[in-house]
């Protein structure tokens, strides 16, 4: 009996075992067999470290294959995520922070939330966002405001405190940390959400960062597997300010960027062109990214490399611009704006190519240097001199005398006047008896010009010539001749620009103003409503020295593959319009700008030139300080293949700006063998 009982008491333990041991079996089936890959993945996922290789950017060149903007090796804080708690990683990034603080560095962040230090309060500082830099002070964009309040769900708090609060306890920020220190924990902590932060998502919490700070994070951070350094590719921009304000700039990517462009292939903690041609030739310029993963030990070290997938440079760019013509350009400016000005002053000119539209020089003055652009930022923003601004595009001034080559050809044009057309210059214009402007010899000296031509009016400049065939052939054939000619219309430049202002009765009328017959005289010689770009009169003279075949200006030459040097875009002249005038309407305004730099106003600047050129210079009076003054011309006479127009704001003296063009003109001739490089210095 006792025997048949442990029989059977050892029969149920056997089967317990058994189904035991078939249940491990088939678990075991299951975790090696049916999911293993699964996990597999996920053993993989804690102990395998994907790094991303940056694939270098497209470099830029000058038409001269000169290299303008470059790539050098940088290091960047990429953070992980590995499961630490709140406290800990709040905790991690104060101190990223201060150790980045100490050693001139920042952290990349578009939360619009500040730390005011002089009044020791948050603040709103939406400018930030457009460069990546932290900077103080209040936004009153209150539209801004109001939409990131509601995106964020915070627009039902009081005060910018109770805002901050909000976010404390949104990431569990603590109180033990200062105003200052939170304001900056949270705005990463903000940066990590906004850019999705995950195991599969590394965020990149600063770039370029130092020597110093790339050995810090690794003492302190690379063995636990939250931070790293990476290496990183960095813009250069070879000869700092040069071409500032065409090149642009990069930066890592935000959000709204991302959610446009995610599905072309980028990534959360991309860098783009943000401005300039490196915007637009962002889909050129940006390479393949490639990555390298790594499996890590237990103790953070690396084990073996388990996969590794190369990247793939950017395309390089070719540029219309000569370098050495680019750089006699900005010393130019940063003289006589100098000389004119003195500190505070600003100017612009530009050189175009008159056969094809290429620009071969372009500058605005003054400058900033790309590379510091973040952390000067607040400078930059707030100076009165506005040196973010392209005066060259987007500045428009009242073009004066320049404007009368215009006029010209439109009186001869249009069969008002002819060459052997005189008028007598009797000082005071009288055709209106309320409205009686004077030549300006005559108002400064008594002075007339007598009775002279086309020509001869262009190159003494007399306003009454021009008050009168103005007159008589009317605001309307004014305007007509000005849209052919390109005057008030974009260049076709790659860049944004201002279309400008042609003065007119609709013009007037549609900004609240009434028109009057006087403003016919004043259209006639620049003044009135009109305001051009200096690359428009540029551009307007190019057109006249065509015979009215008007070309797009543009800045990129080609863009070229970097693996096989083979031509991915290229740009050629491209023809905007044609409105041909006759040989005897060209060399009439040719002659006379000849005369100007002869004997006329640009005389004393051109008196020892060895080559042929023509120039006009120009006056603009304005309402806060000195006059405008202008120049644009062209060399050689003969066979015209450079063209410039120059500004200095409030430089009283057309003599500046016509020094800016012949110290242009002069370089273009050394530059090409015309003129020896001693010569002229």
């Amino acid at each position: 009996m006792k025997l048949k009982d442990t029989t059977k008491r050892a029969f149920i333990i056997s089967a317990i075992i058994g189904v035991l041991a078939i249940a491990c079996i088939i678990r075991l089936f299951e975790l090696q067999i049916v999911n293993g890959d699964s996990y597999r993945e996920r053993a993989d996922s804690n102990s395998v470290r994907t790094y991303t290789i940056k694939a270098p950017r497209g470099e830029i060149f000058d038409r001269n294959g000169e290299p303008i903007v470059e790539n050098r090796a940088g290091f960047s804080i990429q953070l992980f995520d590995n499961d630490i708690s709140a406290e800990e990683l709040n905790r991690n990034l104060n101190d990223i922070i201060k150790l980045l603080r100490s050693n001139d560095s920042s952290y990349d962040s578009t939360f619009p939330i500040v730390y005011d230090y002089e009044n020791k309060l948050p603040a709103y500082d939406f400018k930030k966002n457009e460069s990546g830099a932290h900077s103080g002070g209040e936004s009153d964009d209150s539209a801004l405001i109001a939409e990131w309040e509601s995106a964020n769900g915070v627009d039902g708090f009081g005060t910018l405190r109770e805002i901050v609060g909000y976010f404390c306890d949104r990431y569990e920020v603590s109180g033990e940390y200062s105003d200052e220190e939170k304001i900056d924990i949270i705005a990463v902590r903000y940066e990590m959400e906004q850019r999705s932060f995950n195991k599969a998502n590394p965020f990149v919490m600063a770039t370029d960062v130092s020597d110093v700070v790339v050995q810090k994070i690794k003492e302190k951070y690379s063995h636990d597997g939250f931070a790293d350094i990476v290496v990183d590719t960095i813009r250069n921009y070879s000869h700092g300010s040069t071409a500032a304000h065409i090149l642009g700039r990069t930066g890592i990517i935000y959000a709204e960027e991302y959610e446009t462009l995610k599905d072309q292939g980028y990534g959360m903690n991309d860098i783009i062109g943000k401005d300039g041609l490196e915007e637009v030739l962002e889909p050129y310029l940006r390479g393949r990214d490639g990555y390298r993963k790594v499996r890590m030990t237990d103790d953070g070290r690396y084990d073996e490399e388990v996969e590794l997938n190369r990247p793939k440079a950017g395309n390089y760019a070719e540029l219309t611009i000569d370098l050495r013509l680019q750089k006699a350009m900005e010393e130019s400016l940063a003289k006589n704006i100098g000389e004119a000005v003195g500190e505070g002053g600003s100017g612009a000119a530009i050189a175009v190519d008159p056969k094809s539209g290429e620009v071969l020089a372009i500058a605005s003055y003054p400058s900033y240097d790309p590379e510091t652009f973040n952390e000067n930022y607040d400078e930059l923003i707030n100076s009165e001199s506005k040196p973010l601004f392209n005066r060259c595009l987007n500045g428009t001034y009242a073009p004066g005398s320049t404007f009368k080559i215009l006029t010209a050809v439109a009186g001869l044009e249009s069969g008002t006047i002819d060459t052997d057309t005189y008028i007598t210059d009797r000082g005071r214009y009288t055709y209106y008896s309320d409205y009686q402007p004077t030549c300006l010899v005559y108002s400064s000296s008594g002075a007339t010009h007598g009775t002279i031509e086309v020509s001869e009016a262009i190159g003494v400049s007399c306003n009454y010539f021009f008050f009168d065939i103005g007159r008589r052939m009317g605001i309307e054939v004014m305007d007509e001749y000005c849209e052919k000619f390109g005057l008030g219309q974009e260049t076709g430049l790659e860049l944004s620009e201002s279309r400008g202002v042609v003065a007119s009765p609709e013009e007037r009328e549609a900004s609240g103003g009434e028109w009057q017959p006087g403003d016919v005289l004043q259209s006639a010689i620049g003044q009135s409503d009109n305001l051009f770009t200096p690359a428009q009169i540029a551009g307007y003279i190019s057109t006249v020295l065509n015979r009215g075949t008007r070309y797009r200006l543009h800045l990129v030459k080609r863009v070229g593959d970097y693996d096989t040097g083979e031509t991915v875009m290229e740009n050629s002249a491209e023809v905007l319009s044609e409105n041909e005038i006759s040989s005897e309407t060209l060399e009439a305004v040719k002659d006379g700008m000849r005369q100007v730099v002869r004997y006329g106003t640009a005389s004393s600047v051109f008196s020892d030139c060895e080559y042929g050129v023509g120039g006009k210079t120009g006056t603009a009076e304005v309402s806060d300080g000195a006059d405008n003054v202008l120049f644009t011309g062209f060399a050689p006479y003969d066979d015209p293949e450079i063209v410039v127009a120059a500004v200095v704001e409030h430089g009283a003296s057309s003599s500046y700006a016509a020094k800016i063009g012949r110290e242009i003109f002069d370089e273009y001739m050394k530059i090409n063998g015309v003129i020896d490089n001693e010569d002229q210095d």
